[in-house]
């Protein structure tokens, strides 16, 4: 599946992962997290307040492109 086609779960978690949203993820969630990592659109951090994740500029631009605003999850 090309980078262009996350499906909606994904970009919700961007979303998510954006507000650093700690909630607990599900075994989908989780294969969905590991999928945005390999696509470059999340990465490991340890000074992102709330989470280990944070966005990467591809994965800030994404959600910028489809109008998708950190709080619209």
């Amino acid at each position: 599946m090309p980078d262009e086609e996350l499906t909606d779960d994904e970009i919700a978690l961007l979303c998510a992962i954006g507000e650093a949203d700690p909630s607990k993820l599900t075994g989908n969630q989780t294969r969905d997290r590991e999928r945005l990592i390999s696509d470059g659109y999340v990465e490991l951090t340890d000074d992102h307040p709330g989470s280990a994740f944070k966005l990467t500029t591809k994965g800030a631009e994404f959600l910028g492109q489809r109008g998708a605003g950190l709080s619209e999850a």
